[in-house]
């Protein structure tokens, strides 16, 4: 088995994605943290926090009997304390702490996963064949930030106004988090517990395993369907992984010059873990 590994900060002043690397007990996986409007002393933002309190977790654990869903819960526990530690309002939707998860623990016969938001997971067999295992649970609300985008650049307003208007309407997004409205999140709500999704693959035929979080994602405009995962799994395989974020990045920051937005944020900060199996 051979496993990369990288976490590549975006374009803001802290990567609030962090990396799960457990070698003793097998679980490895990707978080990514969602901006709050709190942090602790004024510098760390909220998603930092969240990722890494939630990264020390599963980094620490050393029995395979708690069942990753199990973890995610207890992170999320965690989260809710320390926010609550350091004062900040653990039932504020739109204040609290926030991470997206995909996490795997591997074993001789089976895979067992866990997921929230929009980290994502993907198998790639010996014939070829790419299985999305996971579902990106933030992109209805993702696609209406594009379409509102595009939609007030069109209408001539500064960039100022036309990013304060959409993310306000991301702040009431988060109203939905852990809701059959919204998308499940790390963010210290018990109400987590229903909506983590878990499961178990078999390692049958299984090449090779691939966590990302979103800002690995091939861009996108608004209105056109998501490119297949697929897509992004050959460039990952032809350019290498560090490769792959290396032209994504210059993608990025290209298109920006060019006034083409196809993501929230110039670039995004980008997470992944590849697992091959000999």
């Amino acid at each position: 088995m051979k496993i990369e590994h990288l976490s590549v900060q975006g374009c803001n002043e802290w990567n609030e994605d962090a990396l799960i690397v457990n070698e003793k007990g097998r679980i490895y996986g990707v978080l990514d943290g969602a901006t709050s409007l709190a942090s602790a002393d004024g510098s760390e933002t909220g998603g930092y926090l969240a990722s890494r309190t939630a990264q020390r977790v599963f980094q620490e654990t050393e029995s395979s009997d708690a069942s990753l869903r199990s973890l995610v819960l207890q992170a999320n526990e965690r989260i809710r304390a320390e926010m609550i530690e350091r004062g900040v309002d653990a039932d504020d939707k739109q204040a609290v702490w926030a991470a997206g998860i995909a996490v795997v623990r591997i074993g001789e016969h089976q895979i067992e996963y866990a997921q929230t938001g929009d980290c994502m997971l993907i198998a790639v067999y010996k014939d070829g064949t790419v299985r999305t295992v996971t579902h990106d649970q933030v992109d209805h609300f993702d696609e209406n930030s594009r379409l509102l985008w595009e939609k007030y650049t069109l209408e001539g307003l500064p960039p100022e106004e036309v990013r304060a208007r959409v993310y306000e309407v991301i702040k009431t997004n988060r109203l939905k988090t852990n809701t059959p409205e919204g998308y499940a999140i790390l963010n210290g709500d018990p109400a987590l517990e229903r909506y983590v999704e878990h499961g178990y693959l078999n390692r049958i035929q299984l090449a090779s395993l691939l966590l990302v979080t979103d800002g690995l994602f091939l861009p996108r405009k608004a209105g056109e369907p998501a490119p297949a995962m697929a897509d992004m799994v050959a460039l990952i395989d032809e350019k290498g992984l560090a490769g792959y974020v290396d032209w994504l990045i210059a993608n990025e920051y290209d298109e920006s010059q060019q006034g083409k937005y196809t993501r929230l944020k110039v670039a995004d900060d980008k997470t992944a873990a590849w697992i091959r199996f000999g």
